[in-house]
């Protein structure tokens, strides 16, 4: 599953794209037009992940500064 959030404002415009794998958490974030820096995190167990990518993703719906794109929430 993967979600995706833009940032802009006069001078940049940036993404943050969170991913949810099995036991495994990516970001990748950056100016939009670049590949941007990745993270990845593994979690002992699916569940534990999964909070982990719900928190992330609640945290970005919540900051007005970010905009969810619509139909960007998916299946890999």
């Amino acid at each position: 599953m993967m979600q995706y959030f833009e940032y802009q404002d006069e001078n940049v415009s940036c993404f943050l794209e969170i991913t949810l794998e099995d036991r495994i958490v990516r970001t990748r974030s950056g100016q939009k037009g670049t590949q941007g820096i990745a993270t990845e995190k593994v979690y002992q167990d699916a569940g534990t992940a999964a909070k982990e990518f719900d928190r992330l993703t609640k945290e970005k719906k919540e900051d007005d500064a970010y905009y969810f794109r619509l139909g960007d929430e998916y299946s890999l």
